[in-house]
């Protein structure tokens, strides 16, 4: 049986993410009111302190060896909001708009993955909790035929799908609707307050499975003819 530390591995912890929330949140908020009043336009604003999330992009990649997968959506994320402000001539909504687009956007794919064989959290919790290491892969593969993980990875994965989308729909409207400094405020609360909520529900599921699967263990253990009792 796959090890509870090797299920929890998946959801990211928030020693993890707190360098990201201080980056993409207070950093930007902080940059932005200090650049704005120097620069001509919200657009050269915003350009310019997406410099605090490709450092820390950066500082992952050379404190891991490798990017991470949240690192690689939000630095696709940058490039395509940069290389889109600039065709638009210096528009600061798509540069707001960016992470939402990206967020959306992996929330459909959630959502579209469901009638795949395997859904896509089930792939990036595996990348989470492995590192990609072969032999930790192939144990993490094998949770999959644990009782009713098939049905929580599809129940996480819609929560995901639903949540992600919602809160893009959300953030897209505050970029029409309200200054760019105040969406600066407000964009990183809901953002990480969705997050946040996503991410304690995962975990919820995760352990709630691990509850599961020692039960459906100890069972088999008690009907299992004598000589084979208590192998697991």
């Amino acid at each position: 049986m796959p090890s509870a530390s090797t299920a929890l591995a998946m959801v990211p912890s928030l020693d993890r993410l707190a360098p990201q929330l201080v980056v993409a949140g207070v950093l930007r908020v902080v940059g932005y009111s200090l650049l704005r009043p120097h620069v001509g336009s919200d657009a050269v604003a915003l350009a310019a302190v997406m410099v605090f999330p490709v450092a820390e992009i950066a500082f992952e990649r050379l404190r891991h060896g490798r990017f991470e997968p949240i690192g690689m959506i939000a630095l696709i994320g940058i490039v395509l909001g940069l290389v889109g402000a600039v065709a638009l001539h210096g528009s600061a909504t798509l540069l707001k708009v960016r992470e939402s687009l990206l967020t959306g956007l992996f929330g459909a794919v959630c959502l579209g993955s469901l009638a795949a064989k395997r859904p896509v959290t089930f792939y990036l919790g595996r990348s989470f909790a492995t590192g990609d290491d072969p032999a930790q892969v192939e144990e993490f593969n094998s949770i999959w035929e644990l009782p009713g993980a098939a049905r929580r990875f599809r129940v996480v994965t819609a929560v995901w799908g639903v949540g992600l989308v919602g809160e893009a729909v959300a953030r897209f409207a505050l970029a029409f609707t309200v200054s760019t400094q105040r969406f600066l405020e407000i964009s990183p609360v809901l953002n990480w307050g969705v997050i946040g909520a996503l991410l304690w529900y995962t975990t919820v599921s995760v352990r709630a499975g691990e509850r599961q699967a020692l039960a459906a263990a100890d069972a088999q253990s008690v009907v299992a003819p004598p000589g084979v009792r208590g192998v697991r």
